[in-house]
């Protein structure tokens, strides 16, 4: 039927407008939606999409004005946090500088619970910055840690990094063991050189108590496992996020609850449609939001499409 009416019907008797360029003002809702834009124009219309984003990056134009006009159509709106988020750190480390810039390939990262248990590890590059840590793995991990944050008030959260996540200790220690064993007067720092990126080697060898300089062969087995361990579980901690403006994704959102997940249209107004990141969903990047948007948009739109025209015809 829908499609009979679409191939019969010149495009010009719908009468479409198109608007470009018009930042909306709000939404008054009824048997027919009216858009009223902030120039003072406004149309009507049987259906209306929300397709505006979240909070993150602002300058593309998602700045959650999406979230007052959902709760003007009776919707809840779930806590909005930032998440694929770089993370800020007050450790001595970062604030001296010591690291900065310096990016870590293939790594663990691991976000703690208040017992030390790993609530989520990712291996992937991370990299250290002036106000704290960021890369893909650290993106990944950041919703993690706001929600271990809020669920048991704390102020700072403990990260867990692996640097050489493809060995066990047991194994790196007799990896390093035999480095030292094979010439035991070069200086340290030498003979481990290549295990780990220059910078952190010798951060990790300060961390541990050794001397670079020193020979390998007046190291003790318990410095040679301290350091291991540091390689393997070195720990420190962050405390929050940059701001949600800073974040590439807006955790939280309209409730999903509220939404006809075939439809993506309004389970309290007729008419009201949603789809993308407004909407309390999101995912990891490499796709998976952008993802999401599209799939909800296709069904919005399409849905959206068929119930004005029934409206109209």
């Amino acid at each position: 039927m829908m499609q009979k009416v679409l191939s019969t019907r010149r495009l010009e008797e719908l009468k479409v407008k198109i608007f470009t360029n018009a930042p909306v003002k709000t939404i008054d809702y009824g048997t027919v939606h009216r858009v009223i834009l902030k120039d003072g124009q406004a149309f009507e219309a049987h259906a209306v999409i929300l397709a505006v984003g979240g909070k993150s990056v602002p300058h593309t134009g998602s700045t959650g004005d999406g979230y007052a006009w959902a709760e003007k159509a009776g919707h809840t709106v779930t806590e909005l946090y930032p998440t694929e988020v770089p993370l800020i750190s007050s450790e001595e480390f970062i604030k001296n500088k010591t690291l900065q810039g310096l990016s870590l390939r293939d790594v663990a990262l691991s976000v703690m619970n208040p017992k030390g248990k790993p609530l989520i590890t990712h291996k992937m590059d991370m990299i250290f910055t002036h106000f704290g840590i960021s890369g893909p793995a650290v993106l990944r991990c950041s919703q993690f840690v706001v929600k271990a944050m809020k669920k048991w008030n704390l102020k700072q959260v403990t990260m867990k990094l692996d640097a050489l996540p493809d060995q066990n200790p047991e194994e790196l220690f007799q990896t390093i063991h035999k480095r030292i064993k094979e010439e035991p007067k070069r200086a340290i720092k030498n003979s481990l050189k290549g295990l780990l990126p220059e910078r952190y080697l010798h951060f990790l060898l300060d961390r541990a108590e050794i001397d670079g300089s020193d020979q390998g062969a007046i190291l003790s087995n318990e410095k040679i496992r301290a350091f291991t361990s540091l390689c393997k579980e070195f720990t420190f901690t962050v405390n929050g996020t940059l701001p949600l403006e800073k974040a590439f994704v807006t955790g939280g959102g309209v409730s999903v609850k509220e939404i006809h997940p075939k439809e993506m249209s309004s389970k309290l107004m007729d008419g009201l449609y949603f789809c993308g990141e407004i909407l309390d969903i999101h995912g990891y990047t490499g796709g998976y939001n952008i993802t999401s948007a599209l799939v909800t948009g296709r069904l919005a739109g399409l849905n959206a499409a068929k119930y004005s025209l029934e409206k109209k015809y």
